[in-house]
């Protein structure tokens, strides 16, 4: 449960209308830095408005990468950061460690906040070097033989998650994981729930592009209905090392529900992605 720290926070807050902004979170999880410099941050907004601002990125009190961002109402969004060479140069000097601050204010204007957090961040490997047996062109590390995989979702927990095969740099899903969702209302109550939802999409997903798929679907949410819907399955930061292969897998989908009494509609919106990685199978 402990992987769910940004979800269960917006969860758990049903905030009526004249409630006071709540703090924005962002995620404690390392993120990785790729070799092209980019790297990606979750960050939660509990609140009933967007907010737009700017984070930056500071390493021993230098400012190493800023941007601006815009954080969607009552939503987990990544925000996508990017380092020149010096960058993270001065990154790999500090072992990784860096401070994310966040200055947000509401859409349209309105009071300032600030959230901030200090993270460490997973580098690519260094400069190349000559090649060495088992490696490929360039002195790269030869893609595993291994084509069974067992991967766990988060962080924690073993590697039973999920399985699936890796052939031709695509992969396939052959144990479908839950991915943690959350749904809000946009009227009525206002009200949000978190539900685990199957990963019903097996691909194949090409790994080193992030990829989108349309599918008819189940939710459990029970702020939706049973019915049919069409869930949009995403795979996002995919990567292949020897003896491991990592990502995100995320889903979204909506509903909308009709109350007589009022003439009403209340739109509900649902969304949720979760990081993965995977070994070869034993």
């Amino acid at each position: 449960m402990k992987r769910l720290i940004l979800l269960a926070f917006l969860g758990v807050l049903v905030l009526p209308a004249a409630a006071l902004a709540a703090p924005v979170k962002i995620s404690p999880r390392a993120a990785d830095v790729t070799q092209a410099g980019g790297a990606i941050v979750e960050v939660a907004n509990p609140n009933r408005h967007a907010l737009r601002g700017t984070a930056s990125v500071t390493v021993r009190g230098r400012t190493v990468a800023k941007r601006k961002v815009r954080l969607a109402k009552r939503a987990v969004t990544s925000v996508k950061l990017r380092f020149d060479r010096q960058a993270v140069a001065a990154l790999r000097d500090a072992a990784g460690r860096a401070t994310i601050k966040l200055q947000l204010r509401r859409a349209g204007g309105g009071r300032k906040s600030t959230a901030r957090r200090t993270l460490t961040l997973r580098l690519p490997a260094g400069a190349p070097t000559p090649p060495a047996p088992g490696s490929g062109p360039g002195g790269q590390p030869a893609p595993s033989a291994a084509t069974r995989w067992v991967g766990r979702m988060g962080t924690e927990g073993p590697y039973d998650d999920l399985e699936l095969t890796v052939t031709g740099g695509q992969m396939q899903i052959t144990k479908a994981p839950v991915v943690p969702v959350s749904c809000f209302e946009m009227g009525g109550w206002y009200r949000s729930a978190i539900s685990f939802e199957l990963f019903s999409a097996p691909g194949p997903w090409t790994i080193g592009t992030d990829g989108l798929v349309a599918m008819q679907g189940i939710a459990v949410n029970q702020l939706v209905g049973s019915g049919a819907r069409t869930i949009n399955y995403k795979a996002t930061g995919t990567s292949q090392q020897p003896d491991r292969v990592a990502g995100t897998l995320g889903m979204s989908f909506s509903d909308s529900k009709y109350d007589i009494p009022s003439n009403s509609i209340t739109f509900i919106n649902c969304a949720g992605s979760q990081s993965f990685e995977a070994v070869p199978a034993g």
